[in-house]
């Protein structure tokens, strides 16, 4: 897609990390090393683009409440929202608001940045 959005002049990335990517979460470090390496993707990208009307960021959510947490055990969501200053799970309309205004023209003074979605974390 790049070459395409390249030959365009115009293009937005939007990258799809996780606050794992940037603290790290024990037990996890496949994951972990994985978001890592999204968002070292997304500063290259960003850089490498920069003149070029692309931008490319990525967002690094904390725990989101979708289908899959609310199957977990209460006392599992528990555990992730305590690390959380707003003790709550994101939800899946706060994230999407996020990434809409990231691939808007409002956001085209930022590429190679990560936004995190975190309620405080």
């Amino acid at each position: 897609a790049l070459p395409l959005m390249a030959s365009r002049g115009y293009g937005r990335i939007v990258n799809v990390a996780s606050i794992a990517g940037k603290e790290g979460n024990a037990g996890m470090a496949a994951y972990s090393a994985s978001k890592a390496a999204v968002i070292g993707l997304t500063k290259s990208i960003g850089k490498e683009y920069a003149t070029s009307g692309i931008t490319c960021n990525a967002i690094a959510p904390a725990v989101v409440r979708t289908k899959m947490v609310e199957d977990m055990p209460d006392k599992q969501v528990t555990y992730m929202t305590d690390k959380i200053p707003m003790k709550r799970c994101g939800s899946v309309d706060e994230i999407a608001t996020l990434v809409c205004f990231m691939a808007s023209p409002g956001a085209s003074f930022t590429t190679g940045f990560c936004w995190d979605a975190t309620g405080g974390r």
